[in-house]
């Protein structure tokens, strides 16, 4: 069955764009018009009279259960771009969205979240979660209606009957990370990884692909130290300055997580930047700053905006247009470095 966002896919624009053109309302370019209608009719599109009916008659309301927007460098204000990109294009189809934010740092503020959403879930029509706090989530997932869905976006719970998990092969984004490490690592030396507590199992997946694309090919020793992030951002200079005092021969240090850049700043004030190459995540306005400057070498980039975007679309198809959706949609693994950071400009496409 073609749809408005198999349409859109093919045009390369927004949903928003063509409902735009299908209802003549709007300002859309002549050349976008034109794109929009040639595919309508080569698949012979009709507008849902069923969705149009529904977004008159009720409203859908979606709950986003994540850490507040500002942990993590800023990071968790990324997928909220897509997340407010996808509710101005559904608003016409009545949808809503209702935030759960927590401390992702917090044990308590996430389980506080969680009662929070299981008391409000008569008022939602599916849930948009990511569940970074491995552990609690798992208590929290068992809770949730069967008639409830929900998406996963960053990480995941395994087993967990989700409507749909998008984000990237973890493991697979640790092997392509260790790679990029062995084409910057010219002497023999230990590289270190820093582990963030508490356990989130995307980060443990990241972490078993580095080392054991490394071990592959002979690198030892690869050294692991936790960065239990309860104890505040500052761990990971107090930590960053234990490994170089520990092993004065490093060559590289891996971060599987957004807050690389507290490590880039303390190799940066050690004037150490030359000497150590970093590997991290996610492009952060601070993370921005450091790969411009050339103390990250690289940034696995996974795209948070689109899984904000495509999560929020994932639970409208479903749930208004009652489309079949992909159990997982798995995002492909960006290498940013200064040299093409500029045309990582956050926008989703």
């Amino acid at each position: 069955m073609t749809t408005i966002y198999k349409i859109a896919q093919k045009a390369r624009v927004s949903i928003g764009t063509v409902d735009r053109v299908i209802h003549e309302r709007g300002r859309v370019s002549k050349a976008t018009t034109e794109k929009v209608q040639r595919i309508i009719r080569e698949f012979n599109y009709r507008p849902s009279v069923y969705a149009r009916g529904l977004a008159l008659s009720r409203t859908f309301c979606f709950g986003v259960l994540m850490p507040h927007p500002e942990q993590d460098g800023g990071y968790w204000a990324l997928p909220e771009v897509g997340i407010k990109r996808a509710l101005d294009e559904l608003k016409v189809y009545g949808v809503r969205i209702r935030r759960f934010f927590y401390d992702k740092y917090s044990h308590d503020s996430f389980r506080k979240a969680c009662r929070t959403v299981l008391d409000s879930k008569s008022t939602v029509d599916g849930l948009l979660i990511a569940p970074v706090l491995s552990e609690d989530a798992e208590t929290f997932l068992r809770d949730i209606p069967p008639s409830l869905p929900y998406v996963f976006i960053d990480s995941y719970v395994p087993k967990a009957r989700c409507l749909s998990f998008i984000g990237q092969n973890s493991f697979q984004s640790g092997v392509l990370s260790a790679k990029l490490m062995l084409l910057c690592v010219r002497s023999p030396g230990p590289v270190a990884v820093i582990r963030i507590l508490p356990m989130d199992y995307h980060i443990e997946d990241r972490i078993n692909g580095f080392r054991s694309h490394l071990q592959k090919y002979g690198v030892n020793p690869i050294v692991v130290y936790d960065a239990d992030c309860r104890q505040g951002e500052r761990i990971f200079q107090s930590v960053t300055q234990t490994i170089l005092t520990e092993h004065p021969g490093l060559t590289g240090i891996f971060v599987p997580h957004a807050s690389v850049g507290q490590v880039a700043q303390y190799l940066q004030e050690q004037g150490l930047t030359a000497k150590v190459h970093l590997i991290g995540y996610d492009l952060t306005q601070e993370n921005r700053l450091h790969l411009q400057s050339g103390i990250l070498d690289f940034v696995i980039n996974q795209q948070p905006e689109m899984q904000g975007y495509r999560g929020i679309q994932a639970l409208y198809r479903h749930t208004v247009l009652r489309e079949e959706i992909a159990k997982e949609s798995i995002l492909p693994i960006d290498i940013v470095t200064r040299e093409n950071l500029d045309s990582y400009s956050g926008a989703v496409v």
